[in-house]
């Protein structure tokens, strides 16, 4: 596994501070894959106060990893690569399905996808995206997918009538409204929230989608017998700790409840999506 996990772009956390010398003596690093929602570097300070507070209440190492893109993590994630995942929803119910993994929490916080379009020169009719190019932070993220299925409602197609043109980030599916090499823009609320303010104002709102879940923490069933520890620990995350002050501030997450069975189910549609595109 260390020579599959070296070869990928790693966020080696653990490299920001030293371990606890208790944690460090125990050994068993929990490895934690992150979901490449933003940049390495941005997602490796937002998950900083989250890592040392893991480490703490579980008294061993953390380091939190990550993958090029959401295939690629997906990927890992089912390989058994990952202790606990933080994933896409829709990606999440599929480890739970085909591989046993177990929904341990989730944010607060609604996700859904926002379509951006230019300030100076905005979308008009839906109808006029036509011949034109949507861009998305990654082909598999669930807002790509809602925003999809919302425009298919519409009758506009992928290929057939726009173009999905994949960029590194959202602050860079942004960028392509503002220079033109895009007409829409599909934006999670967290993304918008961290963009650029000299990027969110030549930006506004041409649809918002109704909500979805958020990222989704799950366990690998190997861990089955620490699950439900684990799960009291990161519902005992809260904005009130030091930490957690921190994390929820930047990220907008607003805090962590827990997943229901019925969330679960509702996103199967996704998943049919997903296998689809991933030739599952």
């Amino acid at each position: 596994m260390g020579k599959f996990l070296s070869a990928r772009r790693r966020l080696l956390i653990c490299a920001l501070m030293v371990w606890p010398i208790l944690g460090a003596a125990q050994g068993n690093t929990l490895i934690v894959g992150v979901l490449p929602t933003l940049s390495p570097r941005v997602l490796l300070n937002n998950y900083q106060p989250f890592r040392v507070y893991l480490e703490h209440a579980l008294n061993r190492p953390v380091e939190m990893v990550t993958a090029t893109d959401f295939a690629a993590f997906h990927k890992s994630t089912l390989a058994g690569d990952y202790d606990i995942v933080v994933t896409a929803a829709h990606l999440g119910r599929l480890a739970e399905t085909e591989r046993g993994y177990i929904p341990l929490a989730t944010y607060k916080s609604t996700n859904r996808a926002m379509l951006m379009t230019s300030r100076v020169a905005p979308l008009e009719s839906i109808r006029d995206l036509r011949g034109h190019a949507v861009a998305t932070l990654d082909r598999y993220a669930l807002i790509t997918a809602q925003a999809l299925a919302w425009l298919e409602e519409r009758g506009l197609r992928e290929g057939a009538d726009f173009r999905l043109l994949e960029t590194p980030s959202h602050n860079s599916s942004a960028y392509s409204v503002l220079s033109g090499e895009s007409t829409l823009a599909i934006i999670a609320p967290a993304g918008w929230r961290q963009m650029p303010e000299n990027i969110r104002e030549g930006l506004q709102i041409y649809a918002n989608l109704p909500p979805i879940p958020g990222l989704m923490w799950l366990a690998n069933p190997r861990l089955a017998r620490e699950a439900p520890r684990l799960k009291s620990i990161l519902l005992a995350f809260s904005p009130d700790s030091p930490e957690g002050s921190q994390f929820f501030q930047v990220t907008g997450y607003q805090g962590m409840r827990e997943i229901t069975p019925e969330e679960m189910k509702s996103l199967d549609p996704y998943t049919r999506y997903l296998q689809k595109n991933l030739g599952q």
